[in-house]
């Protein structure tokens, strides 16, 4: 019976190799979840400022519809400035803001998920990175009982 305890020390090393590359696949997945995010809060802040565009523009419209008086509405299509009915407008800033809201609802759904996509992967990165500690320590006992063997 032979025993070669350089085998048992390259099959760690192959071991720890392996388990590295895994740890910095999934933090390239952390990564790249995380610029998904940013990138998903960013749509979201616009999204928000159209939303609030859209509030004043509505609440302008209503402002004009209160008075009574002939208050004429004008929408800018391309340099001119044409003349548009009121209820016209009011209906198209409504749609707009349906429109928005609802997209709206499907970025913040979005960043959820991620986040939580985001979170698991990070708890896994921990206790992968632990697990190649703990077998760190256990293979330097190993090589310091069979130095001192």
């Amino acid at each position: 019976l032979s025993y070669n305890s350089n085998s048992i020390i390259m099959s760690d090393e192959n071991f720890g190799k392996s388990m590295a590359n895994a740890v910095d696949a999934e933090i390239t997945a952390f990564r790249t979840l995380q610029e998904e995010i940013q990138k998903l809060r960013t749509d979201q802040q616009l999204l928000m400022q159209q939303q609030s565009e859209n509030e004043m523009v509505k609440q302008e419209l209503d402002l004009v519809d209160s008075s009574g008086g002939d208050g004429q509405v004008y929408k800018l299509v391309g340099p001119v400035l044409m003349k548009n009915e009121l209820g016209d407008a009011k209906q198209t800033v409504e749609q707009r803001l349906e429109l928005i809201t609802g997209e709206l609802k499907k970025v913040e759904k979005s960043i959820k998920e991620k986040e939580e996509k985001a979170s698991e992967k990070a708890k896994k990165v921990q206790e992968m990175q632990s697990a190649m500690q703990k077998a760190a320590v256990e293979a330097a006992k190993a090589a310091a009982q069979q130095a001192a063997a």
